[in-house]
């Protein structure tokens, strides 16, 4: 024990960062389920408040930055920036669940009439979503988090 501790010591005083000062994203293998889960919840309620704003609609007339930004903008608010928000919308919720190649992204999707949306956080080896369309469901579908199919 006495020598466990006078390691711990000697790292410490080389200035080599302890585990406890890490974050989690900092240590493969990546996210756990429920941190997949917290970072879509952030972008849904990020997401929604946008709608709100936006007449309802989460990206109207197929403008789709300003919902990306205000998710993005959210995300970072919660201390989540270590997640890369996808530049473009997802085609569909299956290529939304694709894994990442690397780090965590957030894929977002918009239905046709831009009232329906897609979450999908995805790292190399899972995914965590949720899907909206009010056409088929008044509900947020919630598909917990899975293995990711490779692309």
């Amino acid at each position: 024990m006495r020598r466990f501790v006078l390691g711990v010591m000697a790292l410490v005083a080389a200035g080599m960062p302890m585990a406890a000062s890490a974050r989690w994203a900092d240590w493969p293998p990546g996210p756990t389920d429920a941190e997949l889960e917290q970072v879509v919840r952030v972008a849904y309620t990020a997401a929604a408040a946008h709608a709100r704003g936006n007449t309802n609609y989460f990206a109207r007339d197929g403008v789709f930055d300003p919902l990306r930004s205000a998710v993005e903008d959210e995300l970072g608010r919660q201390g989540l920036t270590f997640v890369n928000v996808v530049g473009e919308p997802a085609a569909s919720l299956e290529m939304a669940r694709l894994c990442a190649a690397e780090g965590t992204e957030l894929r977002i999707g918009v239905n046709l009439f831009g009232d329906g949306i897609d979450l999908a956080v995805a790292t190399d080896e899972r995914v965590f979503s949720y899907h909206y369309e009010p056409r088929e469901n008044a509900a947020v579908v919630v598909a917990p988090a899975a293995p990711c199919q490779r692309g």
